[in-house]
């Protein structure tokens, strides 16, 4: 009977066996890198996004916004930055700020071939950084990074809530990223197989619902969109740089960029050499009106020279984005401005409101804003002349200080900084000895509170913001983007992203 028992299971075994390999095609061997491709090939859900051949996938050599933007796939920086420019610890456990340093402690990490993430990768990292293309300007108030026992050591030229907002840069694997041949490694949700595939990085810890990326590249960047279109990649950040909005055949969302619009005031103008004048003039524009006309609505108002999506300003009270045309008025009789001249503009015994503005003629959005304060302005009795100029001239007039007002635009850094009105080209014509110099100052030291700064700001008025410019981001519509980060990087948290397909 225990013979016959046996028989029939090993028959059972053998029938099962059968049909279990049925239909199974013998694989050679491989080793374990192919081997956990053909794995996850037959569940993987792809996407394809765009890059340049011509340009480096080594985040700190990259030039090019796409290939910049593919860094954070196989990379992850210390920190990330949410819409409302709130950092996010990512690579980073815990920081503290003094007045000039910085201290972050890291968590356990591993990169992609399975090392430990390392304070002196860290470092290393940094001083890349510092003189890269895409994070020089974010880094350039910070001196230098050191290892000081289990943390590392950050100097900045004031440190305040906001300044860790710079330490988003990729933390790379300390020697994989000297030259721009190489791609580094990191410990993003990503790794490369081939040059332009990337898959599951077996050491990250994220669940992701994109299994695959495909880089698509892209010869001839003047026809990106029309790729999009017609679907050699899935998704593609227009910044809207040209000044125009072109339409492009896909789901789409405008993003607000941290790129601020605003009127420059040439202080040594008797007139613009008032606070109470310029603040006058700041009340007297509709903010709401040049957004949704002049920029086509690919612009969020601005009434500070901050982000208005900054987490700081939900708690402030602001001004109407839509000005106030009585207080405009109330501000200049006050000053004595309570006759018109022969042109209709408002004067006192010093002289006349009559200006002329500066603009870019070959940025289509900014010239339909200087018309477009113009007429405001005009509407108060203040004169304002439009004066577009080719680029070239533009930009020399404004480096000379030979102008009264102009419409500027600036990319401020994730951690805000205003420095470049105190100090770079976009100063010209300020008066720096103003106190909110001194605030801003000791706001970024971490000694002076955001509103007091604020109100500081909104006693002197450097400069009359208008706008946080947008863009685009278009994708095919089977992929729903995460919006919640900040659009430096554009492909933010994509392990998230919802597939409908």
């Amino acid at each position: 009977m225990k013979n016959r028992i046996l028989a029939v299971i090993a028959v059972i075994t053998a029938i099962t066996l059968v049909f279990c390999s049925c239909g199974k095609k013998e694989e050679p061997d491989t080793d374990e890198k192919s081997s956990y491709v053909d794995k996850a090939e037959p569940q993987t859900v792809d996407i394809s996004l765009p890059y340049s051949q011509s340009d480096s996938l080594n985040p700190f050599f990259a030039t090019g916004a796409e290939n910049s933007a593919a860094a954070f796939l196989f990379c992850q920086p210390l920190f990330e930055i949410k819409s409302d420019y709130s950092a996010e610890p990512v690579i980073a456990e815990s920081y503290e700020t003094d007045a000039s340093r910085i201290f972050i402690t890291i968590r356990e990490v591993l990169f992609s071939d399975s090392t430990s993430v390392t304070l002196s990768d860290v470092v290393y990292s940094f001083n890349l950084a510092k003189t890269s293309p895409a994070y020089s300007e974010r880094l350039k108030c910070f001196e230098s990074a050191r290892i000081r026992g289990n943390r590392i050591e950050f100097i900045v030229n004031g440190a305040n809530e906001l300044s860790v907002n710079a330490l988003c840069f990729p933390i790379v694997k300390k020697g994989t990223a000297d030259s721009p041949s190489s791609v580094p490694t990191g410990s993003g949700t990503f790794v490369f197989s081939t040059p332009e595939k990337l898959i599951i990085n077996p050491n990250s810890q994220t669940v992701s619902k994109i299994n695959t990326v495909k880089l698509s590249n892209v010869k001839k960047l003047e026809y990106i969109k029309r790729e999009l279109e017609i679907g050699n990649f899935n998704y593609l950040f227009d910044d809207l740089s040209e000044g125009r909005y072109e339409r492009i055949v896909a789901e789409n969302k405008t993003v607000t960029i941290n790129n601020l619009v605003y009127v420059g005031m040439n202080q040594s103008n008797k007139a613009l050499s008032s606070s109470a004048v310029r603040t006058a003039l700041y009340y007297g524009i509709d903010r709401e009106n040049i957004s949704a006309a002049s920029y086509q609505g690919y612009s969020k108002t601005a009434v500070t020279p901050f982000n208005p999506d900054l987490y700081l300003l939900k708690d402030v009270s602001l001004p109407d984005v839509r000005g106030d045309k009585q207080k405009c008025a109330s501000i200049l009789r006050k000053m004595g401005y309570n006759s018109l001249n022969s042109k209709n503009v408002l004067a006192n015994s010093s002289g006349s409101l009559d200006f002329s503005l500066l603009v870019n003629r070959e940025n289509e959005f900014r010239v339909a804003a200087a018309y477009r304060i113009a007429e405001e302005l005009i509407s108060q009795g203040i004169g304002v002349t439009v004066l577009a100029v080719p680029a070239d001239e533009y930009q020399a007039r404004i480096a000379q200080g030979n102008f009264e007002l102009y419409i500027g635009e600036i990319k401020l850094t994730e951690d805000m900084n205003l420095s470049a009105f105190g100090e770079g080209t976009a100063g010209t014509g300020i008066d720096k000895s103003l106190g909110f110099f001194a605030d801003y100052n000791a706001f970024r030291s971490g000694e002076m509170d955001f509103s007091d700064m604020l109100d500081s700001f909104f006693d002197d008025m450097i400069i009359i913001p208008i706008c946080y410019r947008a863009g685009v981001a278009a994708y095919s519509k089977v992929y729903k983007p995460d919006f919640s980060y900040a659009p430096y990087n554009i492909y933010g948290n994509i392990e998230n992203w919802e597939v409908t397909k």
